[in-house]
């Protein structure tokens, strides 16, 4: 039986500007010091150079290899992008949509994604990893978004 899309969700509140958080997501560089990543490497460029549109990104945690393309690029309040290979998450159809939204004392950041497990059966595994990968994901960017050190 076809279980369709899995969604998760997680959302963070943050002190910093939608401006700032934004910025971190967008600049691969700063994924190690907020997110559970050790290396990050620009795998490929994006159309219009850089880390825009198209861009893939390689990240590492050891046991994790992750190649993630940047799919849309809204500044200062959507980030999104699809995971093109993995050496260790079994999952296809892949995208995680970010969005900041100012708030009057910050923004908050909902970072959601959706996907479909490769192995039948797997999925409430996926959905219970992935989710905890949202909550720190969302949690990391926005708590060191607000220190000053990273503005």
């Amino acid at each position: 039986m076809a279980q369709g899309l899995i969604k998760v969700s997680a959302t963070a509140q943050s002190t910093a500007s939608a401006e700032a958080v934004f910025a971190l997501l967008a600049a691969g560089e700063t994924w190690p010091n907020w997110a559970p990543i050790k290396t990050y490497a620009l795998h490929t460029p994006g159309v219009d150079g850089g880390e825009s549109v198209g861009a893939v990104r390689q990240w590492n945690s050891g046991l994790m290899m992750n190649l993630e393309q940047i799919v849309e690029l809204q500044a200062p309040t959507k980030f999104a992008y699809t995971l093109k290979q993995s050496k260790l998450v079994a999952v296809k159809n892949y995208r995680a949509d970010v969005d900041v939204v100012p708030t009057a004392t910050g923004c908050s950041v909902t970072w959601s994604s959706v996907f479909d497990p490769k192995l039948a059966g797997t999925g409430w595994f996926w959905k219970f990893a992935l989710g905890k990968l949202s909550s720190q994901l969302a949690a990391g960017v926005a708590a060191y978004a607000a220190k000053p050190a990273a503005n």
